[in-house]
């Protein structure tokens, strides 16, 4: 009996010195270098981190800056690799899960503020620096842990949230400029939350609803969050409607969408909280996207024409019978 102990127990100890050379293992592609698993002692041995890189091989020949995506998984190599096309940067991915998020989120967060970025900036060239770095995250549980990392300005210079639900409900506004791609309710609630804290539309936020057949990833906009303060300030904005014709005598929706262009003329979209209306025809709706006449309204059909107004960059909307 002591010796089938002492034989399992040997086995045990063999097995375990392969997971150890399991988890210490590099596989390295032209352009991307996978650590499975990355030894973590806050997360332990249980995650693959990859280094997609904008050069086929190490070391680099020059510094980047860094994009931190959480749940990327070293099979989207292609699509990262068209994603540093247009953004030549260091992408680091994460295979985390939904579950991760809702079980490890503390474990997560110290993960990335005390071992992965020290580990990014001493084992590959980067431009180091909060203005050099950005953290993107899908879904309000990944969202929620991403708003808690910004809290600190010193880590992240901005963060891209895609779908984040009603994550502004649970946890305070981040202090990095802030990129939040979404559905209509997504966005009117990001809108309304940034500016009770003070934030202003371009030079600390930007709103871009959901592409459809994109990934999501895709959607970073690295230009943006990098960009300097004076090419983020509102250039213009114009309105469309559906409907320019409304009857008043009926329920009808008009389904209003803003775009806005800022001075480095990139295009976002502006879901205002409110609209000044004159006459006050219409109501406003912000998480459909919609007008509607008023309730008891005096019969007739009134004309939809949308003016955005500066410096205030408040909207309104002129009703004429």
């Amino acid at each position: 009996m002591k010796k089938i102990l002492l034989l399992l127990s040997l086995l045990a100890c063999v097995c375990n010195s392969w997971a150890q050379e399991a988890d210490s293992r590099i596989f390295t592609h032209p352009g991307r270098e996978t650590f499975v698993y990355f030894p973590s002692q806050e997360l332990g041995p249980t995650n693959t981190v990859t280094f997609f890189l904008p050069e086929k091989s190490v070391p680099l020949t020059q510094s980047y800056p860094v994009i931190v995506v959480l749940g990327l998984v070293p099979k989207q190599a292609p699509e990262i690799a068209q994603f540093q096309q247009e953004h030549r940067a260091i992408v680091v991915g994460i295979n985390f899960e939904e579950k991760d998020y809702a079980t490890r989120a503390t474990q997560i967060e110290r993960f990335l503020m005390r071992e992965l970025l020290p580990y990014v900036d001493t084992n590959y060239l980067t431009k180091t620096g909060p203005e050099n770095r950005i953290l993107a995250v899908q879904g309000k549980s990944a969202a929620r842990i991403a708003l808690h990392v910004t809290q600190n300005p010193n880590l992240f210079g901005g963060v891209a949230l895609f779908s984040p639900g009603d994550v502004w409900n649970d946890v305070d506004v981040p202090n990095v400029r802030t990129l939040v791609v979404g559905t209509q309710p997504e966005l009117a609630l990001a809108q309304e939350t940034l500016e009770q804290y003070g934030k202003t539309y371009g030079p600390d936020f930007a709103l871009r609803y959901n592409r459809a057949n994109e990934l999501w990833f895709r959607g970073i906009d690295a230009s943006y969050l990098w960009a300097d303060k004076a090419q983020t300030q509102v250039k213009y904005a114009r309105a469309d409607v559906s409907l320019n014709k409304v009857s008043l005598a009926q329920p009808q929706d008009v389904f209003l969408r803003i775009w806005v262009v800022l001075a480095n003329n990139s295009l976002f979209h502006y879901v205002p909280s409110q609209l000044r209306m004159s006459p006050p025809y219409l109501t406003w709706d912000p998480l459909r996207g919609a007008l509607q006449a008023v309730s008891g309204a005096v019969p007739g059909t009134v004309r939809v024409r949308n003016v955005v107004d500066k410096p205030a960059f408040a909207v309104k909307v002129r009703l004429k019978k």
